[in-house]
Parts: structure tokens; sequence; C-alpha cells
């Protein structure tokens, strides 16, 4: 999702990874649904013996370079005798459930929300509450949005993991294509309908070449946005013939197709479509910013994602790794100190300086966004650090590609095979509500 993620056209997302107020630890836990929980306590601190802690995490998510500028050296700075492995789960024969079938489980995972419930179903989730009181880790320090969703995600009133970052978004526009058609710059704190009305300026056929004014991606960034819920856990139901997908599915066909103008291309990628200056204006995530800075010649800028009338002030939703402790290991305590230094605001900010946005609140570490890239100090980056995230709705038994992958198939359908708003949600209801009965009867 980070840096490993390219964002495809419509049809072609990965759903692996796409698919994802706590002010204080949680009080007497329960089990989430499914979950014995492990009600051992915490084992003491070491007295500073030599102690190895292994980490499963994609190297997509912690590359080699963050691996030692933000776990290794900090962490043999404040705690010499810890040393850390790396398990990169991309790696054949390494994958978590792989891992826990050869008694291999790690000491701690490291991946985005929704596989937070991965956790539960092998058995290795772990109740943090108590090493995160032992260890005096003070959470009102994290913005709320990020702990709130992780007991969204998971069903539970406690900790089986804590933020370690965030991809966040931003509105990136092309400042030539504006000047040569005339177009104002699109700027801060602007709604998707206030986008739209500027895409419709630049979206034209000039000496054979088709511009488009707007990407905003599929539709499911505007429920992320809107916390539209995906399904009706309490009673087991499809959403899709709702007026909030509806009013949703309505306001996102909207920002695809202007008067007089064919609709993009599916096959069409936002990125490649930005850099060879055919759209203008597209929604992305920082994680972007270095490919988009290696292309010299583009003259662009970003304002803050456009927000939604239903959800003021709000971005894109959380899109944090999870740092998550495994209820098998050993060596508990030096795990949460590893987290503990993640979560400073050294590292933090540190993290926030080299384009990986911070979970903390604090306002001087968010305005440090990007400080350590020269090239992007005459543009507004500031931006992606503006809005607040989107706390996640939950998809429970539903399996995340089937949950984000009905609605993005539906959108699409209403894009390019000329069915109306209520057939495609119809029939995504009709999906969803075949999943739900198949994933009930596998309960039974």
């Amino acid at each position: 999702m980070r840096k490993s993620r390219v964002i495809s056209s419509i049809g072609l997302l990965s759903l692996t990874l796409i698919v994802s107020a706590c002010g204080k630890a949680a009080g007497p836990a329960e089990p989430a649904p499914g979950q014995t929980p492990d009600t051992s306590p915490p084992p003491a601190t070491v007295n500073n013996q030599p102690v190895t802690v292994k980490i499963a995490v994609h190297a997509g998510i912690v590359n080699d370079n963050d691996l030692k500028r933000y776990f290794i050296e900090p962490v043999k700075a404040k705690y010499p005798h810890i040393t850390i492995e790396r398990i990169n789960v991309a790696d054949k024969g390494l994958s978590l459930p792989e891992l826990v079938s050869t008694n291999a489980v790690p000491d701690m995972v490291i991946n985005y929300p929704y596989n937070l419930t991965d956790l539960t179903q092998l058995g290795i989730s772990y109740n943090m509450d108590e090493l995160i009181k032992t260890h005096k880790l003070d959470l009102n320090r994290i913005s709320p949005e990020y702990l709130e969703s992780i007991k969204i995600v998971n069903g539970s009133n406690f900790y089986t993991g804590l933020p370690m970052n965030n991809n966040t978004f931003a509105l990136f526009f092309n400042k030539d294509l504006f000047d040569r058609f005339g177009v104002s710059y699109p700027k801060d704190g602007m709604t998707w309908d206030e986008v739209r009305e500027i895409a419709v300026k630049l979206t034209r056929s000039e000496n054979g070449v088709q511009y488009y004014g707007l990407f905003p991606d599929n539709v499911y960034r505007g429920a992320y946005q809107a916390s539209v819920p995906f399904v009706d856990l309490q009673n087991n139901k499809s959403v899709f013939q709702t007026d909030a997908w509806k009013n949703l599915f309505e306001l996102w066909y909207s920002l695809y197709k202007f008067p007089g103008a064919v609709i993009m291309p599916k096959e069409m990628n936002t990125v490649n479509g930005f850099k060879t200056g055919q759209i203008a204006m597209f929604s992305g995530y920082s994680g972007q910013l270095p490919d988009l800075l290696s292309m010299k010649d583009l003259n662009w800028d970003v304002v803050t994602y456009p927000t939604n009338k239903v959800a003021p002030g709000v971005g894109q939703r959380v899109d944090s790794p999870m740092m998550s402790i495994t209820s098998t290991s050993k060596v508990k305590d030096a795990a949460m100190q590893i987290i503990s230094v993640i979560l400073s605001d050294e590292v933090q900010t540190e993290m926030t300086r080299n384009l990986q946005s911070s979970v903390l609140k604090d306002p001087k570490i968010n305005a440090q966004f990007g400080k350590a890239t020269p090239e992007l100090a005459s543009k507004n980056v500031v931006a992606f650090t503006k809005l607040k995230v989107a706390v996640l709705k939950p998809f429970g038994f539903v399996p995340v590609g089937s949950a984000a992958g009905i609605p993005i198939t539906a959108f699409t359908e209403l894009l390019y095979a000329g069915k109306d708003v209520n057939t495609v949600l119809r029939e995504a209801d009709e999906k969803m509500e075949k999943v739900i009965a198949e994933e009930l009867q596998k309960k039974k």
C-alpha cells in the first residue's frame, strides 16, 4: 500500500491490502468474537538481558531503509539489549499462516487495520492493554481515530495493535494545464462538488487529445471517507440499497461524467494519465510523492483531499500499519519497548519529515511533513496532514475482497456497462446477501 502500492485503473485493484474515540487503555477486557483472550499477565521485564524480537511484516510496508532508520537504529540507541529480526512475509514459505502452521510464530506482526482479524482467526491475537499500562504508554498522544478503528475492526474493547504511521491523501493538480486553459488553481478545504465545478472547465478535447478534469478513484474511497457501512453486522444484512450508498454513487458518478465529454477510459492509469498531462487533477496518496518528484518536467502541486458535505473536515480513512504483539511471544516487554520507540516524538517526527505521516496529534510534528525533501519546499504538501482521518467501518465476518470488491464492480458497471444506479446497487445487494449467507453457513 505504501511505497509498493500502485494505483491501477478502476477494475484492477488489489483487495488483499486495501482492506482497511478511545484515548486510553480500556478496563476489563472482553474477547473478540470467536477469540479466547490470553489472560496471562505480561512477562516481567527481563533485566536488559540480550533478546531478539522477530517482526513479521511485508517489505513493502517496512523496507530495508525504514527498518534501519525507524526500528533498528533508534531501538538500539535506547534499548541496546534488543535485536530486531524482520521476517518478510512476502518471501516464499513465510506468510503469516505458514509461520503459524510451522510453530514459527513471530513476536510482532505489522499489517494494515483490516488484517487485524487475521491474527484472531489464526489464534495469535493478544490483548495489549496491560502491557500498555505497564510501559506507561500515553495513548492520549495518538489521534483517536486510529485507536477507535483498531477496536472497531476487531470487534473488541481492547487493543490488539497500535498504529505506526499513516498513508495520507490529497488532491494533486497539474499547474501547467490550469494555466493553459486559464482556470484558477484548486484550494485547500474544497468539497467534491467544488472540485467538480473546476473539473468541468478542464475537461475538453483539443488537437485530437482528450483532457480529463478529474480522476477521483473508485467509489469505495468515498465510502471510506463518509464512513458508510459495507454491511449491517447487527442484522447480517446487505446495505447497498440504502440512501447513503445511492447518494454516494450519484455523487461519484458526477465526478466522472461531465457535460459533452466521454467518461475516462477504465484502462487509463491515474498516475500515468497525470504524468502525460491528460488528467488535470487526481486524488492520490503520500506514497506517490517520490514518483512524481522524479518527473522533472511535471509542474504540479497539491491541496487537501476534497471533502464530502456529509463528513466535513474529514479526508480519507485510517490507513495505518498496525503493530501487534502475538499471544505466543516470550519477549512481549521487549516488543512493547520497540513500539514505544516507534511512537516516540523523535521517530514520529523523522517519519513525518520523510513523507510518512505521524499518527500523533502534535501539530508541530505534522508541520514537519516532507521537510527532509528539499524539492518539496515550494509545494503545499502540508495539505496531507490538515484533515482528520475517517474511522473505519467493520467488515466483520465478510471477507475483505467481497466487502470492497462488490461496490467496486457495481460502480464500474455503472460507468461502462450502461446500467443505472438502482440496478447496480440492487445487484450488489444480491451479491452481498449471497456472501453473507455463505459465510454464516461456514460458521455453523
